[in-house]
């Protein structure tokens, strides 16, 4: 939880801070395919960093007193594994999954949580950590398929939403959360490029085609008419003209009814 996070779209234009609470969040529900969708959700927006650290923060603070010494020793080789390749410049993009899907087998306690974040402090009686070794699943490209970039080659790029706009994004604790933002149904709709440049796979995109940002005005141009033609034809979303089933998956409806934290320890300190 962030505090005045700057709106950043990712590479399906959902805000970057939604992005992060619907993972925890699905997380807390134990929902694997949920959460390995908003974790590659960040991963392949360029946030592999991001991603990562998340991950392995959330496992700290809510999984670790809770695990076995073995687990918490393969979760830390798996992340020390991915980010020693990444200085190398050397790719596997299926360790954040190996990590998200294993820490589902396990459960969580939010004393820490919640004394850290809201200064609550509850009295727990701790359950003994099982030493019992569960199933491990080591991802491999083809478990992870799903989740890469879907790119439009129709040159129907405003279809692609209704391909890969598979969850909504959480937004019952936004005011939990302290969520900076709430509202950003003007800028999704008018300024989505803008907001989207500073996701590095739209920064790349936008400099592979030679394309301006202006943030004065908050809008992208192009010097070249047939660049930018190609830029659009491959990933001109247009989010004013999707169905508002569409458009509400990222940015709701701003109808959503907020939930306290009464709730969410009813919902999650079971």
């Amino acid at each position: 939880m962030e505090e005045n996070a700057p709106l950043i779209f990712t590479r399906y234009l959902y805000s970057k801070e939604d992005v992060m609470h619907s993972l925890f969040l699905s997380i807390l529900n134990k929902n694997k395919d949920e959460a390995l969708f908003w974790a590659y959700e960040l991963y392949y927006s360029g946030f592999e960093v991001d991603a990562m650290n998340f991950v392995l923060h959330i496992f700290n603070h809510i999984y670790e007193k809770c695990c076995p010494v073995h687990f918490t020793q393969f979760i830390n080789n798996q992340y020390h594994t991915w980010y020693e390749n990444y200085e190398k410049s050397v790719v596997n993009n299926t360790i954040l999954g190996t990590m998200v899907w294993n820490l589902l087998q396990y459960d969580y306690e939010l004393t820490q949580f919640l004394d850290d974040y809201f200064q609550i402090k509850r009295n727990i009686l701790r359950r003994p950590v099982s030493t019992k070794r569960r199933l491990r699943l080591i991802m491999v490209e083809r478990d992870i398929e799903k989740y890469k970039t879907v790119v439009s080659e129709t040159a129907q790029s405003w279809l692609v939403f209704r391909r890969v706009y598979k969850y909504s994004a959480h937004k019952e604790y936004n005011e939990l959360f302290k969520t900076t933002n709430m509202d950003f149904k003007k800028e999704y709709l008018e300024h989505w490029l803008y907001y989207a440049s500073f996701s590095p796979i739209w920064m790349n995109r936008l400099i592979e085609y030679d394309a301006v940002i202006d943030h004065e005005t908050k809008s992208v141009s192009f010097h070249d008419e047939d660049k930018e033609e190609s830029f659009y034809s491959l990933y001109n979303y247009e989010p004013d003209e999707q169905p508002a089933e569409i458009c509400e998956k990222s940015i709701g409806n701003g109808n959503e009814i907020q939930l306290s934290i009464d709730d969410f320890i009813k919902q999650f300190c079971k």
